[in-house]
């Protein structure tokens, strides 16, 4: 048996680890599921997106464009364009505009349009994300969650019977 400053330390670090990974999976489903909301019509804003170029990022080329909101509001220059159509600089569609995010991770994206879902648009990479990492770091996350109230409520039963327990003679 572990001694109370083990379990202590056992359940702190369980703790640490299951807010980190709840964090990260509830980050990760987050955005894919704006993502995923967006490329199949049903969260953004809406508008219109001219596409201005193309530029190679990492080995694979991404399409940047203007997005000019529905209605009054300002052009936003510079928003990376998802679509499964060529991506040609002066094609005009329809889109809709996810704003880009500030956080804690590494995923910060700027600005980006969503044209449809279809293939080359990203919507299966986000389906991917979304169920592989969001399920991993979240269950992960939880099984850490269960062991640091496990270990922790342990402790605090073992204290309380030792502060309760009469003592013998």
């Amino acid at each position: 048996m572990t001694s109370p400053i083990g379990r202590a330390g056992l359940a702190l670090v369980a703790g640490v680890l299951a807010y980190f990974l709840l964090q990260v999976g509830a980050q990760v489903v987050g955005y894919e599921w704006a993502s995923l909301g967006a490329a199949y019509g049903f969260s953004g804003e809406t508008g219109r997106v001219t596409v201005t170029h193309e530029e190679r990022v990492r080995n694979r080329e991404v399409c940047h464009g203007t997005f000019e909101p529905d209605g009054d509001g300002l052009a936003r220059e510079g928003v990376r364009v998802h679509s499964s159509g060529p991506c040609e600089a002066g094609r005009v569609d329809e889109a809709r505009l996810l704003p880009g995010e500030d956080t804690w991770m590494s995923m910060t994206e700027r600005d980006r349009a969503y044209v449809d879902a279809g293939f080359g648009s990203g919507a299966g990479t986000s389906i991917v994300m979304l169920v592989l990492i969001g399920a991993f770091c979240s269950g992960l996350g939880g099984l850490f969650a269960l062991g640091a109230l496990v270990v922790g409520g342990q402790l605090v039963v073992d204290v309380l019977r030792r502060v309760f327990r009469p003592q013998s003679r």
